[in-house]
């Protein structure tokens, strides 16, 4: 094979090209969590479920559920960022979920929002302000 650069010819070898890929492949497989696609987080989510349900002594009916409640929070875009999983790129595992939460009562996963920057909408409201005919009907309310 022969690619043309700068009107120089150059030549690879068949052989040096594979190499080359399966290079690159091996790279990309150890790759950080953000970078990982969606099938090979998939993978690692169900290899943490399986580890998971060992640790805690879940049935395989939990473990099923768990699997699912990973697959909905990709589809949902809830574990993309770096910090919602502990993921070692070495051994290419998740070590841990840190907003994990199994509620025993319900049977259910959840994720607790660990952001403490978040502020309640509730305190960005403006106060709600009273017309003078409001403050007369509540006082007429109050006596009553």
């Amino acid at each position: 094979m022969s690619l043309k650069d700068d009107g120089k010819v150059s030549h690879i070898d068949v052989n040096e090209l594979d190499k080359l890929l399966e290079k690159e492949k091996q790279d990309n497989k150890g790759a950080i969590w953000i970078k990982l696609d969606k099938t090979e987080r998939i993978q690692r989510l169900q290899d943490y479920a399986e580890v998971y349900s060992r640790e805690h002594n879940l049935n395989s009916k939990e473990e099923k559920s768990l699997r699912l409640f990973f697959k909905s929070c990709l589809d949902k875009n809830k574990l993309n960022k770096a910090k919602d999983v502990n993921y070692n790129k070495e051994e290419r595992r998740i070590i841990s979920i840190p907003a994990l939460h199994f509620n025993a009562v319900t049977k259910n996963y959840t994720l607790k929002i660990m952001d403490s920057k978040r502020v309640s909408t509730l305190k960005s409201l403006t106060p709600k302000k009273y017309s003078l005919t409001n403050k007369e009907d509540l006082k007429t309310e109050e006596n009553d």
